[in-house]
Formats: C-alpha cells, structure tokens, sequence
C-alpha cells in the first residue's frame, strides 16, 4: 500500500502525459506499472495527484462534460433516425 507521503511524489512521466490528454484509466495503468502497486493504491494515487493540480482537475472534469454533452447528441441522433425508419415502415405499408 502506497506511504501517505508517496502521494505527494510527482507521477511517472507516462502518468502525467495519459492524464493531460484526459486518460485517467491510462495514468493509472502507468502507475501500476512504474511503481507496482495494486489497483485501488494506483487509482488513489492518481486521484490524489489530481485533486492537488486544480487545473489538471478542471480540465478532467471539462472533458467529462463534453464527452457526456457527445454522448447525448448521439442518443438523439439515433433516436431521430430510429423514429424516421419506424415511420417510413409504417407509412410504407
């Protein structure tokens, strides 16, 4: 388990790159890696890192907004396009 004052040690240069590209599940993998740990010490670690950098927190947290806002217009898309092919079968008939 990591040493309270591990978290305060700057991450593996592959950690920091993965999480400025917002890759969190990347920068973890890295620390397990680099620094051997088991999942939850490598995943606590990262958070840790991030809850000290507050713009790397905001960024993460700009990323997550955008890929949801994504997502939604995704579902909408295929909604619109499931409703116009439910209407052409029936209208078609």
């Amino acid at each position: 388990m990591a040493e309270p004052n591990d978290q305060d040690r700057p991450l593996p240069a592959e950690a920091a790159a993965a999480l400025s590209f917002g890759r969190m599940v990347d920068a973890i993998k890295h620390v397990r890696e680099a620094e051997g740990l088991g999942l939850m010490e490598a995943k606590q670690r990262v958070e840790a890192h991030v809850q000290r950098n507050p713009t790397l927190k905001a960024q993460l947290e700009e990323q997550r907004a955008r890929m949801k806002r994504r997502l939604i217009q995704w579902v909408l898309v295929l909604d619109v396009l499931i409703i116009l092919a439910v209407l052409w079968w029936i209208l078609g008939r």
